[in-house]
């Protein structure tokens, strides 16, 4: 026999929320707390709306549940708001365009699918099309058992688009879950898409920003130009290694918990805030949606207190965290930019063989009196004394007089007299020079600091007489005489 609770139990589960419990729901659900990580990713892609300078695309990446997508959408709110003027030949414009990149049905990104949401957002199921008919030639239309063909043609779609981008004031497409553009088929590349992307941002001078986790690295580096191209914007977690990440994160708990619209006892949550942070990884978004299924929950079974039960219960399982942590970290690791790395680039830029000295241009850049206003015109410093101006040929300064002296010949008093005086206080390193054997100790002076010895010429080996034709080779006997036959 059943348990008389059981049909109750399902009955309370199934009816539904009343009107001031579903209220204070959605007023819960659609809370944003400000933390931040999230001002700061904000802030980024904001000055990147304002101003491109010469990027074509923007990555937006992290973790799975850190927060983009949520965030990106107050930003469409905020500035679409803000940003809507008077109706353009009757179509209000639209700063920015909020999409979903589909996972393509087939291996590779289905670029006609995205043409066709693009334009179903902003209103435009149809698009003219005008075709020119030669009324003299045999119309086809009329054939009997022609069957209409599907349409397919990418290239309409893509011109509609662009048109309709223009026609709308779009400045920027925001495209979410953009790691489904890396699915290419076979034969394609990655850097396919990138073109395919800049092409459009040329044409239509709208900004994509490609929102999407860590499989989105893939798309930078392709290439010089892609790298000089894109700019990426990383949307971190909170790391619990790092002091000022933990008080943020608490920050963080604190808010969500004071907006929860039930009874909370916040003295005993937050002594258990370690847990919060294992089960969510450090990203808010986690955090959000686990407060909101404990809520929902506790409002359907009528209840109007907050347990650390009823949290422990819909958690997310200690697998789907390890799974969650690891891509968040090795994500993280392909961020990490180590000093090999550094120490590679400066060997490619041969930075290594400049050396700066205390006095430089840079350290005078630095300097405070760098800081005042720069003048009209810049004065070129002196040229040297020693160097030739351009236009005038070089000055050859005159060649000092050698003076030689045999070998064996002695210096005289009044000579070494003169030298001791002009010698200066460091001894300036010896030039060794070669004494010829039959030179006594006390003549093998060693001579002048700035003069020259002169020594004779070795003898020459004496040069071979080539051999005549038809001559025979010299015989040597043991004792090294050269017989030569007449």
């Amino acid at each position: 026999m059943a348990s008389p609770r059981a049909p109750h139990a399902t009955r309370r589960l199934s009816a539904p929320l009343s009107p001031v419990a579903h209220r204070r729901l959605q007023r819960f659900k659609a809370f944003a707390v400000s933390h931040p990580l999230l001002q700061h990713a904000d802030t980024a892609l904001m000055r990147a709306l304002h101003e491109p300078a010469g990027f074509t695309h923007v990555l937006v990446y992290g973790p799975s549940g850190v927060g983009k997508s949520t965030m990106l959408r107050q930003i469409v709110t905020r500035l679409n708001a803000a940003d809507r003027g008077a109706p353009q030949a009757g179509k209000a414009p639209i700063p920015l365009l909020l999409l979903e990149a589909r996972p393509p049905d087939t291996l590779s990104f289905n670029r006609t699918d995205y043409y066709r949401t693009a334009l179903k957002v902003l209103g435009e199921p149809f698009f003219e099309r005008r075709v020119l008919v030669d009324i003299e030639a045999e119309p086809t239309w009329e054939k009997k058992g022609r069957k209409a063909a599907r349409f397919q043609d990418s290239s309409e779609l893509r011109q509609a688009l662009e048109d309709a981008l223009r026609r709308y004031g779009v400045r920027a497409v925001i495209v979410d879950e953009a790691q489904h553009l890396m699915k290419v088929g076979t034969g394609a590349k990655l850097l396919d898409q990138l073109d395919w992307i800049k092409s459009m941002t040329n044409v239509t001078e709208v900004l994509p920003i490609l929102l999407g986790t860590y499989d989105l690295l893939a798309f930078r580096n392709l290439s010089g130009q892609a790298s000089r191209r894109s700019l990426d914007i990383h949307f971190a977690r909170y790391q619990c290694q790092q002091e000022q990440d933990r008080l943020d994160f608490q920050g963080v708990l604190l808010a969500l918990l004071k907006q929860v619209p039930l009874t909370v006892d916040m003295e005993t949550l937050m002594r258990h805030w370690l847990y919060f942070y294992e089960r969510s990884m450090g990203c808010v978004g986690i955090l959000k949606d686990w407060l909101v299924r404990t809520v929902a929950t506790t409002l359907y079974d009528r209840s109007n207190t907050l347990t650390l039960a009823c949290l422990h219960e819909h958690a997310l399982s200690e697998a789907q965290c390890e799974r969650m942590a690891i891509e968040a970290t090795e994500g993280e690791q392909a961020l990490c930019y180590t000093d090999q790395r550094r120490e590679h680039v400066w060997s490619l830029l041969q930075l290594g063989l400049v050396s700066t000295p205390t006095g430089s241009p840079v350290s005078a850049l630095l300097s405070p009196e760098a800081a005042s206003p720069a003048p009209d015109h810049v004065s070129l410093p002196a040229p040297e004394l020693d160097r030739p101006l351009p236009g005038e040929p070089p000055v050859v300064s005159p060649r000092k007089k050698r003076t030689t002296r045999p070998p064996g010949q002695a210096i005289s008093e009044s000579s070494k007299a003169s030298l001791a005086a002009s010698a200066p206080s460091q001894p300036r390193p010896r030039k060794r020079t070669r004494v010829p054997r039959d030179a006594t100790p006390a003549l093998s002076t060693v001579p002048a600091p700035m003069e020259e010895t002169h020594e004779p010429p070795l003898p020459s080996a004496p040069v071979k007489r080539p051999r005549r034709v038809g001559e025979r080779k010299p015989v040597r006997d043991p004792v090294g005489v050269v017989l030569r036959t007449r």
